[in-house]
Parts: structure tokens; sequence; C-alpha cells
């Protein structure tokens, strides 16, 4: 009987330590998805002022069917979604929203580039190709910052998922990021 009772508290430390050990694992990566969200947005916002930048560097001469007003709204509309999304609390609903947003703004300004890149008097001009540079450098940096964010959220929904602990209010579901839209646009040019 004291064999069997010592079984079961060894049982039982090995447990608590186990538990202990995932619920420290699960605070790392819940902080570490939280500051690469934060860096993220913040590379997300830097890539809405280029695109604006881009949209106010072409003169009125530039092709008649381009929207500058409409581009103005897609971006700001992006913007707006993107700021309602706490790092720290973030919502999957909100994510979803503000993906589908950018998603029209990556089709948009994929449209005005190509528009950009068929026209020779435009395609020169020095502030439009820093731009369009800026862009290509943003997307890249976003995209890199968008697998890192996705890493660590990911591991932490599997080791959420395989924990036995019950989660605590405090942990929001971190989702992933599809950020190939703009990836997709920036290794075509490349």
């Amino acid at each position: 009987m004291v064999y069997l009772c010592f079984f079961f508290a060894v049982v039982a430390f090995w447990q608590l330590g186990l538990r202990y050990h995932r619920s420290q694992r699960l605070d790392e990566l819940s902080e570490r998805s939280i500051v690469e969200l934060g860096e993220l947005k913040r590379q997300l916002t830097n890539r809405h002022v280029i695109v604006s930048h881009l949209a106010d560097s072409l003169p009125s001469s530039f092709d008649p069917n381009f929207e500058r007003q409409k581009l103005r709204e897609i971006s700001q509309t992006a913007e707006a979604s993107l700021s309602t999304i706490d790092p720290r609390k973030p919502c999957a609903s909100q994510i979803r929203d503000f993906m589908s947003r950018e998603r029209e703004l990556a089709n948009f300004t994929r449209d005005l580039i190509d528009s950009i890149e068929t026209d020779e008097r435009f395609n020169q001009a020095h502030l439009v190709t820093s731009c369009i540079e800026g862009l290509d450098k943003a997307n890249t940096q976003i995209g890199d910052r968008t697998s890192l964010y996705n890493s660590s959220a990911i591991a932490h929904q599997n080791l959420r998922r395989t924990s036995f602990l019950q989660q605590r209010k405090r942990h929001a579901e971190f989702t992933v990021f599809d950020m190939e839209d703009w990836n997709a646009g920036n290794a075509s040019r490349s």
C-alpha cells in the first residue's frame, strides 16, 4: 500500500510538473504572438501609407480609369479594420474582416501597379518608382513578419489543443494571417 501511495504521488507530481510546463509554454507563446502581431500591425500600417503615397504621386494625367478616391477609401477601410485588432486580445472575426479588406486593397493596388508598369511615362518617374520599390520592400517585410507571427500562433493553437489545462480568459485565440495575395503580386514582379 505504501508503494501504491508513493506511485500515485509520483504520478501526481509528474502531472503537476507537466501542466506547469505547458502553462509556462502557453504564456511564452502567447507573449510572442502578441509581440509579433503588434509588429505585423505596424508593418501593415506602413504599407497602407506607401499605397497612399503611390496614389498621390501619380499625376492627374495618369490613366483616366484610375479611381484615386476609390483606392483611398479601400485603404482607409483596411486601415480602420486593422486598427480594431488588439494584439493582446485578438478576435478571429476582426482578423477575418481585416483580411477581406486587405485582399480588396491588394487587388486594387496590383491593378494600379500593372497599369503603371505598362505606361513608360510613369514607370520611370522617380517618386512613382520609389513608392513601388518601397511597396515591394514592405511586402517582403510583411511576409517575413507574417511567417513569424503565424508560426507562433500555430504553435500556441497546437499546444492549447493538446493541453489538459482549462484556458484562462486572458488567453485569446491567435488566428493565422493569410497574406499570400500581396506576396503573390510581389513575387510575380520579381
